[in-house]
């Protein structure tokens, strides 16, 4: 049983970013599959085709970047939402690791209920530090040097090279594709199968009933 409406807990803007954000990343990973295998796959029709697309999502990635970073840091949530506490690696990581990989088999509840205030467990809040602050930066980064060679060359030789700077955005390409198939398996592991999903379309999530009454561990 579920209550008719959850509390809101994405704002439309965030909603917008969330989605555009995924199907730029989305598409930026199968063009470029498609410019690291050009022989296997011609999904988007030529290279250069492959290219124009990969670029014109890859800034888009950057200004919807941008547009992610300055909602929260306006808003001041910056902090509170995505940069991990002491006791969130003390224990609300160990205990939200033993629901994952144990309890939920059994139908346990979730150690964690999310509210506007704190959106993540402390697995998410510590995975979306590592994405958001480190790999999709250096993602972005190592793209524009990418983008134009000739502008940028003397920081991409002063970095190693081109070859370095493409086989490092390609190792963080394969992170990010990982981290995709992960998310979307985790996004299912609401009271539905579905809630999470519609809870990033409609901005609130219905929630178990008698959910306020479990004690969230973050």
């Amino acid at each position: 049983m579920t209550l008719p409406k959850g509390e809101l807990l994405h704002p439309l803007t965030i909603r917008i970013w969330h989605w555009v954000h995924a199907i730029a990343i989305v598409l930026l990973v199968l063009t470029g599959l498609q410019l690291r295998f050009p022989d296997l796959i011609m999904w988007f029709g030529t290279f250069k085709w492959a290219v124009n697309i990969h670029n014109i999502f890859g800034f888009i990635v950057l200004f919807d970047y941008a547009l992610w970073f300055f909602f929260y840091a306006l808003k001041r949530q910056l902090t509170k939402q995505y940069i991990p506490a002491p006791e969130d690696f003390t224990v609300g990581i160990p205990t939200q690791s033993a629901y994952y990989f144990g309890r939920i088999f059994f139908g346990d509840p979730a150690p964690f209920e999310p509210t506007p205030e704190a959106k993540f467990n402390s697995m998410q809040k510590t995975t979306y530090f590592g994405i958001m602050f480190v790999l999709v930066p250096l993602q972005i980064v190592t793209g524009v040097l990418l983008w134009d060679l000739k502008r940028f060359h003397p920081i991409i030789e002063a970095l190693g090279g081109v070859r370095a700077i493409d086989a490092f955005h390609i190792i963080l390409a394969y992170i990010v594709a990982a981290f995709l198939v992960v998310h979307i398996y985790l996004s299912t592991l609401g009271h539905t199968f579905f809630a999470h999903f519609k809870a990033m379309i409609v901005g609130h999530e219905a929630k178990e009933a008698g959910a306020g009454h479990k004690k969230a561990s973050s």
